[in-house]
């Protein structure tokens, strides 16, 4: 019978999680399985867990030519892992209920539970399918990721958890006009021109420089329409 080792257990516990999880629940999934020998005799067995993951993930200072196996989700120091090839559209569901279900029994404030919602499934899953889908801010064209944001179109606290994840449901922003589209001093109509509220003065148009006469989303879904008619009607501000 084939030893199971640190790799071998991780493999299986990512497996179990549906490709992704968090260090904690991949210590949970392999000591539930009880194969490793390990963590009955080295009270240290997670940090070689931990270590394990980094020696095969080529993002981290520990990478040393191991086959390259893990990615960090939601940035090195978060503790979320996935398998390199892992496509979360396959799984989002299970994924998604299981965060939700930890995140809502931390003992912190609903404020604090929304933001991290936001962050760890919104900016996860949803950034990607974003970017994948435009690849580029669609006012500006700037294609640097360091430089650009997922806006949801109906905001996350009004969409169901099907429209908070759909790419019919964001668009790809820079900074500036992601703000401007959140706060509803912009928006766009039913052929995807911007439309410019009222309330921003002529001084602040003129400089955030704007075509109006322009198509920014060609051959818009009818998905897209729904949602953007809801944001012209209860975000922006005429």
């Amino acid at each position: 019978m084939e030893k199971t080792t640190y790799l071998s257990s991780i493999v299986s516990a990512l497996n179990k999680l549906n490709g992704m999880g968090s260090l904690n629940e991949i210590y949970d999934v392999i000591e539930k399985e009880g194969r490793l020998s390990y963590i009955f005799s080295n009270p240290n067995w997670k940090d070689n867990v931990r270590a394990t993951i980094q020696r095969h993930c080529i993002q981290t200072k520990s990478y040393r030519g191991s086959e390259d196996l893990f990615r960090s989700v939601y940035g090195l120091g978060e503790g979320y892992w996935k398998f390199k090839n892992f496509d979360s559209s396959e799984y989002d569901n299970p994924i998604i209920d299981r965060q939700l279900k930890m995140i809502a029994n931390l003992d912190i404030s609903n404020t604090e539970k929304e933001m991290i919602i936001k962050s760890r499934i919104g900016q996860g899953i949803f950034r990607d399918r974003i970017i994948q889908k435009y690849e580029h801010c669609i006012i500006t064209g700037i294609n640097d990721n360091r430089l650009l944001l997922a806006s949801h179109i109906k905001p996350w606290r009004s969409a169901s958890n099907y429209e908070r994840l759909s790419s019919e449901n964001g668009l790809l922003l820079s900074p500036l006009y992601d703000k401007l589209f959140d706060i509803g001093l912009i928006t766009f109509d039913d052929n995807m021109k911007i439309l410019i509220s009222n309330k921003l003065s002529c001084e602040n148009v003129s400089r955030i420089n704007i075509d109006t006469n322009k198509i920014y989303v060609n051959n818009p879904s009818n998905e897209m329409m729904v949602n953007m008619r809801y944001h012209r009607q209860n975000i922006f501000v005429e």
